[in-house]
């Protein structure tokens, strides 16, 4: 393996490692990983074709190997054997035999020992890509966030145009688009309160009769009265956004209208709930649109 890469030589030794304990779709799923970041290294795709069950993409696979390193004698031999077409001579794996040199005809003495001092380095090499996910203790992975730099799983990894991040960055770099201040979660939710408050009033005066009618007049009334409330909350704190301002402003919703429903509740009990069917469908229709209006 001649990847210079520290990262992607790590992430393709841990590849190599799943395909070789028998697991080849997590493998398939961590060459696809390494290809899609650094397409060029042969010896990913030669593994990629190792794992995969589609003889189709096996050849292409072998074939894309070939292409980046045409002295690839593994993926050759693996090519030839998968197209039943014979292996070429350059290709062909050294027998036993000729692997075997008596000492007394070899004049090259036996290589000296590598030092201890570079046995540890390479050691170390190895084990310090030996990573785990921040958020999820027990998972290896390879990979770390561009920007905090701190191992993320594949699962954590949220593809970038300038690589993989992790989803705390991601949401620090999302806070820059939400600009409302905390007296914003005050006005906002307090003007949205009052207007569903009243607009609570009018559906349970009006959608309580259960007819089919009513029904239809909350479907449409909903957004509408949802919209509208939204308009007049977002211009009252100057149009900013707040992250938590769409689920605030519906809760708002839903508590000026439950006010309203709350005594036909306690003087009927939940026997007849198809009376609030018509009040049901207003609030998951203004909801709906109140919360679009506010992200």
């Amino acid at each position: 393996m001649d990847v210079q890469d520290h990262r992607i030589r790590s992430l393709l030794r841990q590849a190599n490692k799943v395909a070789d304990s028998g697991k080849r779709a997590a493998a398939e799923q961590l060459y696809r990983q390494l290809l899609e970041e650094n397409p060029n290294v042969a010896e990913a795709w030669f593994g990629l074709g190792q794992v995969l069950n589609d003889a189709a993409e096996q050849k292409a696979a072998y074939k894309k190997a070939l292409t980046l390193k045409p002295d690839y004698a593994e993926a050759a031999r693996a090519l030839a054997e998968l197209r039943g077409e014979p292996v070429p001579e350059w290709a062909e794996a050294p027998t036993e035999e000729e692997e075997e040199v008596p000492e007394e005809e070899t004049a090259v003495p036996p290589p000296k020992p590598e030092p201890a001092a570079e046995t540890a380095v390479t050691a170390v090499d190895q084990g310090a890509y030996e990573l785990v996910c921040y958020r999820h203790p027990k998972r290896p992975t390879a990979l770390r966030c561009y920007n905090c730099g701190k191992p993320i799983c594949s699962s954590c990894a949220i593809k970038t145009p300038v690589g993989y991040s992790c989803p705390v960055c991601i949401r620090e770099k999302e806070d820059i688009f939400f600009n409302a201040t905390p007296i914003d979660y005050i006005i906002a939710p307090a003007i949205g309160l009052i207007l569903s408050l009243i607009a609570g009033y009018l559906v349970a005066r009006f959608s309580l009769r259960g007819s089919f009618f009513t029904y239809i007049i909350m479907f449409f009334v909903g957004g509408i009265v949802g919209r509208f409330i939204g308009q007049l909350s977002k211009q009252a704190i100057g149009r900013r956004r707040g992250r938590y301002l769409p689920q605030i402003m519906v809760l708002t919703l839903f508590l000026g209208t439950a006010v309203w429903l709350l005594p036909y509740i306690l003087v009927g009990g939940f026997g007849s709930l198809i009376l609030f069917l018509g009040p049901g469908i207003f609030l998951f229709v203004a909801g709906g649109a109140l919360y679009a209006y506010m992200k």
